[in-house]
């Protein structure tokens, strides 16, 4: 014959250790979730372009602006625009030149003294001050001379 039902309920089984487990490894999942999300958030690219415009104006009824840069591998340049268009420029610490009639702008990048020399094809040279462009290295340099001239490089 069968038993009668108990009054008394059968004490629970216990879980294991399922409950503890995952009450312990909750913290983790949330941290690693936030440094994964900050890890992904960040900048793509620390060497991100900048472009700073050092002197800009019109000659010969043509607008232009020299600006310097941080290019997309990272390299720091100075280059002369006329409106969206790249005219010339450099990454290296050589003299550039541009005319716009009678008219023509000297630039590029300088070493670390607060003025260039440079050379100029018609064997003048013309001291330059240099200035600093903001959130690059290096010191840049601009200047609108009369007549068209070529900058053949640094005087002494």
């Amino acid at each position: 014959m069968a038993t009668p039902p108990s009054a008394t309920p059968a004490p629970p089984t216990r879980s294991g250790p399922g409950c503890l487990l995952t009450l312990g490894l909750l913290p983790v999942v949330v941290i690693g979730g936030l440094v994964i999300g900050t890890v992904l958030n960040r900048e793509d690219d620390p060497n991100a372009e900048v472009s700073v415009t050092l002197e800009e104006g019109t000659l010969d009824g043509r607008e232009w602006r020299v600006a310097a840069e941080r290019d997309v591998e990272g390299s720091t340049c100075a280059f002369l625009y006329t409106g969206d268009e790249q005219l010339t420029g450099a990454c290296t610490l050589t003299p550039q030149a541009a005319s716009f009639g009678q008219q023509t702008v000297v630039f590029g990048r300088a070493g670390a003294g607060r003025s260039v020399r440079v050379a100029l094809d018609t064997g003048a040279v013309v001291s330059i001050a240099t200035v600093v462009a903001e959130g690059l290295d290096g010191r840049f340099y601009v200047e609108v001379l009369d007549g068209v001239v070529e900058a053949t490089g640094f005087a002494p």
